[in-house]
């Protein structure tokens, strides 16, 4: 990484705030009780030995095959989890006033969502899913009961959280954020609703609109386009990224060849994400795999290359959190490449600290790069 450049980006950091904007972010819909977990491969006379890596678990996993087996489980922390409360966490502690729609506990908040920052405001549509996360160094499983989405369609969702105060709150946003579509089955329902509904009527055309899928990999090529287009009508009223991990970009460009017959083998991620950047109606797309950030748009590509955390303490929420750092710089009014590089450090210090930063921790994690950069 360039020192110039990481250096240029805390300076423009250092002359503004969050706080300075005085602007509301959105985020929505799901909630969840994440079990943050690791696998034991042995247990010895200085503790249990844990699987490091999801190949060598995998392995494990195969040797059981027609037969049976146990794998011993140590949840090392119970914490609030989805996309949605995560990412709302993260832009909370970043400093903005951030208002969060999901599932976090019917008729009480759920002791877990407790601990989210004080900046943000729950506003709940039931009890929450269950998450068991097993955590390893080069990634993580998810298992996920999502049972409690099930009945989560537009008008459940206006009638529980009340339509006059909902448009409110999304009117009077900088940011709306809409994440975890392939958990909820009636998501795309839920998101053609905001738009046809509360967006489309607030006669605001600035808003900055960011998609997450999730991994689409249990619903149907007809049901992702269909997805596709609702998030293509936002475009209207502002600027619209898509995010996507490496695994989702791969399953996104899979799908999007299957629908139009043409499928092509072996070319490169950012070949992949030319494709669907073609293919799609957005401003942005932007791909992180785990040791980079890609972004496509009608000006160019840019990729920039991440910072190594060698001892992980946790990953579930990295993306979440890399979500909230790119959405930071777009609220900032930075650069594109700007800010990758403020989702990326801002991934990172979580990664690295299991937790999600405040805005003057995100710039001493900069100043440590700067200082381990040529």
């Amino acid at each position: 990484m360039n020192k110039h450049f990481i250096t240029e980006t805390l300076n423009k950091l250092n002359n503004i705030s969050p706080e300075s904007l005085n602007v509301n972010t959105f985020i929505g819909l799901d909630g969840y009780i994440d079990f943050i977990q690791r696998a034991v491969k042995t247990q010895t006379t200085n503790g249990p030995e844990y699987f490091t890596n999801i190949k060598d678990f995998s392995d494990h996993l195969s040797k059981a095959a027609g037969k049976s087996g146990q794998v011993e489980i140590i949840t090392q922390e119970t914490k609030l989890g989805g996309n949605a409360p995560i990412m709302a966490h993260a832009l909370g502690s970043l400093g903005f006033k951030t208002s969060c729609i999901g599932n976090f506990g019917k008729p009480t908040i759920n002791m877990v969502f407790h601990d989210i920052h004080e900046n943000v405001e729950l506003l709940s549509l039931g009890n929450s899913a269950l998450t068991n996360a097993l955590e390893f160094h080069d990634g993580k499983i998810i298992l996920s009961e999502v049972g409690p989405f099930k009945n989560l369609d537009w008008e459940y969702v206006k009638k529980e959280a009340g339509f006059e105060s909902l448009s409110t709150k999304i009117k009077w946003s900088s940011l709306v954020a809409l994440v975890d579509w392939c958990n909820l089955p009636f998501s795309t329902d839920i998101w053609k609703g905001i738009l046809e509904e509360i967006i489309a009527n607030t006669g605001n055309s600035n808003y900055h609109f960011f998609f997450d899928i999730a991994d689409p990999s249990r619903r149907s090529d007809g049901e992702i386009q269909e997805a596709l287009e609702v998030i293509g009508g936002y475009a209207k009223f502002g600027k619209v990224t898509l995010g996507l991990n490496e695994n989702e970009a791969e399953k996104l460009y899979s799908c999007l060849n299957r629908i139009n017959q043409t499928l092509e083998e072996g070319i490169s991620l950012i070949e992949k994400g030319k494709y669907i950047f073609s293919n799609i109606q957005v401003w942005n797309l932007l791909i992180h795999p785990t040791d980079r950030s890609i972004s496509i748009n009608n000006s160019g590509i840019s990729e920039i290359a991440g910072r190594f955390v060698e001892h992980p303490k946790i990953s579930t929420g990295g993306g979440d959190n890399f979500n909230a750092g790119y959405c930071l710089g777009q609220l900032l009014s930075l650069d594109i490449e700007e800010s990758m590089l403020i989702a990326m450090a801002n991934s990172g210090a979580y990664v690295q600290n299991g937790k999600s930063c405040t805005f003057n921790e995100l710039k001493e994690y900069l100043t440590n790069w700067i200082d381990e950069s040529k």
